[in-house]
């Protein structure tokens, strides 16, 4: 993923969901990602990614939100948070990655050319479209996906039914 992404990190704000041990966001860290926020649900993981955010140094650029993701974008759209590159590494299977992708395909947490990556098993199928999110790019390495989303833009006029004058809007 960050072979792809390579040029892309320095400097952003990276959103690591279903963070786990916090692997992914980490890497984004040492490669120059100006902040990460984590969210892991799991007390446990939620030590590790600590444990190793100590080990590397790299804890002071970063936040850990110890909660469930729906709860965690729901407040950091409150919050008025937004991200570049936003990634989502859910367990295999789970419904919880279209979920958060139908929530963040609502908008409101991913900067203008931003990008959404989702991780899934080569046989779990995900949408290519989820509200504005748009499907851009698909990348499979052996039995694993990562399918990456860019935000259409949202429609700039109303549509306006065949024979309606513009005037009648004003």
């Amino acid at each position: 993923m960050f072979n792809i992404l390579q040029g892309r990190i320095e400097g952003i704000r990276f959103l690591d969901l279903f963070a786990g041990s916090g692997a992914v966001g980490i890497e984004a860290l040492s490669r120059g990602a100006a902040q990460v926020v984590f969210v892991e649900q799991n007390r446990q993981a939620v030590r590790v990614i600590k444990q190793n955010l100590e080990n590397t140094g790299l804890g002071q650029a970063s936040g850990i939100m110890p909660q469930e993701v729906g709860k965690a974008l729901k407040l950091l759209r409150t919050q008025g948070k937004r991200f570049d590159i936003i990634f989502l590494g859910a367990p295999y299977d789970s419904p919880d990655l279209e979920q958060a992708l139908e929530f963040l395909g609502e908008d409101g947490l991913i900067k203008e050319a931003g990008l959404v990556i989702a991780e899934h098993r080569r046989q779990h199928k995900i949408a290519a479209e989820y509200g504005r999110l748009n499907s851009v790019r698909e990348t499979r390495y052996g039995e694993t996906v990562l399918t990456f989303y860019r935000m259409t833009e949202p429609a700039s006029e109303p549509c306006l039914p065949a024979g309606t004058a513009r005037a009648s809007l004003e």
